[in-house]
């Protein structure tokens, strides 16, 4: 892999790979290798497909709105995420942006945005935040990209999820064991993080998600974090236990 690290890396979704296939690739890939990177026909690219794994490929032409490339051999193995979902509420621009970029890079498989009672953003771009997802996972060469789910209320999320989920609610201002002695006796269990708006939860949704089958509360430590700053500390965590 150290042969290929240098190489451009894309998320091409839209084909079972097989050696000496031809892919189109996407207008915005088009623009992105001809005019960003300065990309040629003939020059060796990554691809990944998030169920074949890691391939090498060759770009056969490229144009304006317009790339064509093709598969060459197999670099590295599909490695599957870990069963690992953030539950969390949208914030502000930059600072959700920031969550969803770097649950991808920490491996979430995928992130569940929830509607609480503090919640000040109640509207997501979808798509756009799909897009985030895409390019870490570009980037932190994970062989998957994480979904990215349409925003629901969190009263709903708990309707809809499975029995056999752990779900890690991570709590402020209340006595709790810290998050890694909740994690060590529950290793590789399908696991949610749930994380708060910046106003924290109300007392009304503790009480309720407490009484869930399967919750633990957990702590993150002694100070009161941002929400971008507990679900990387979270996810740091966890990820050692997957």
């Amino acid at each position: 892999m150290n042969d290929y690290k240098n190489l451009v890396r894309l998320f091409v979704p839209d084909a079972d790979y097989i050696a000496g296939e031809l892919c189109a690739l996407s207008e915005g890939q088009a623009h992105y290798l001809r005019n960003v990177m300065r990309q040629s026909a003939g020059d060796a690219l990554r691809v990944f497909n998030g169920r074949d794994g890691d391939w090498l490929a060759t770009l056969s032409e490229v144009k304006k709105n317009k790339a064509l490339i093709k598969l060459d051999h197999l670099i590295s193995e599909q490695k599957p995420s870990p069963d690992i979902r953030v539950v969390a509420s949208p914030v502000k621009k930059d600072a959700f942006d920031l969550m969803i970029e770097k649950s991808c890079e920490l491996g979430a498989a995928k992130f569940i945005p929830v509607v609480c009672a503090h919640t000040v953003v109640h509207k997501i771009n979808q798509s756009r935040l799909e897009a985030i997802a895409i390019e870490a996972a570009e980037q932190c060469e994970r062989s998957d990209v994480m979904a990215v789910q349409p925003l629901v209320d969190l009263k709903k999320y708990f309707e809809s999820i499975d029995s056999d989920r752990n779900i890690i609610f991570c709590i402020e201002r209340k006595e709790a064991p810290l998050l890694v002695d909740v994690l060590r006796p529950r290793p590789k269990k399908p696991l949610d993080i749930l994380i708060g708006p910046e106003g924290g939860f109300t007392e009304e949704e503790i009480n309720s998600i407490m009484g869930i089958k399967n919750v633990h509360a957990a702590s993150l430590g002694p100070r009161i974090l941002r929400a971008e700053t507990a679900l990387i500390a979270a996810l740091s965590v966890a990820q050692l236990f997957s």
